[in-house]
């Protein structure tokens, strides 16, 4: 398995987990392709194990593919399989804390008002995240929010989400630097993120504070 690959399943971890037909198969009532999709394990294994689990679940049946893994892409092209959201990666190296408003409200465990913004099936987030040490950053008067996975010394930042009426308003950029500094207290001195390639406007805010490529994937989705 690709070694981003293994770290951003770690941080965002599925329900179920199973190992089977060269495939890592993780599943999470199809709430995000990230928890609910194939990571290959056996560079020649066949795409029909991962329709065969996902169809079993009622849910898309979804791979991800990484660098050095464009065999499996032509032969997951071949059962049918499109291309969805390429991702970037980016991490951010080790740096002092960074200066921060402190505005926004930081939790261990996800309040009313993270629960409150976000897309439907914020609920199951929420459980997604259960499995991690996290914190949750939610913006003044429900504007935004977001999570930080601490592991180590690396924040995960991932679930942002800012209002549509609060855009370009620089609640993002509080809250993703409330969030960095908060982390950097509880010892997480580097981060990383997953952004799909074209939100342009996420990838200026994470460039804006250090975040730069480290690798890439995309989704292979069955229609």
């Amino acid at each position: 398995m690709h070694g981003w690959a293994a770290r951003v399943a770690r941080d965002w971890p599925a329900f179920e987990v199973v190992e089977r037909d060269g495939w890592r198969l993780g599943s999470a009532e199809g709430v995000t392709k990230r928890a609910n999709s194939a990571l290959l394990l056996d560079p020649g294994a066949d795409p029909a194990g991962v329709t065969a689990f996902y169809r079993e679940r009622g849910t898309p049946p979804c791979a991800q593919v990484w660098p050095g893994e464009e065999e499996a892409d032509a032969r997951l092209a071949r059962h049918g399989y499109a291309v969805v959201e390429p991702t970037l990666v980016l991490a951010r190296e080790p740096r002092e804390r960074p200066d921060a408003p402190g505005t926004t409200a930081v939790t261990a465990a996800p309040g009313a008002g993270w629960l409150a913004h976000g897309p439907a099936g914020v609920d199951v987030m929420a459980r997604i995240l259960g499995g991690t040490t996290a914190l949750y950053g939610t913006a003044p008067g429900g504007a935004g929010r977001g999570c930080a996975v601490l592991s180590g010394r690396t924040a995960a930042v991932c679930a942002m989400v800012t209002a549509p009426a609060a855009r370009r308003r620089g609640v993002a950029s509080a809250l993703l630097a409330d969030l960095l500094a908060r982390a950097h207290d509880e010892g997480a001195t580097d981060a990383y993120l997953c952004v799909v390639t074209e939100n342009t406007a996420a990838r200026r805010l994470y460039e804006g504070f250090g975040f730069t490529e480290v690798s890439r994937y995309h989704n292979r989705v069955l229609g």
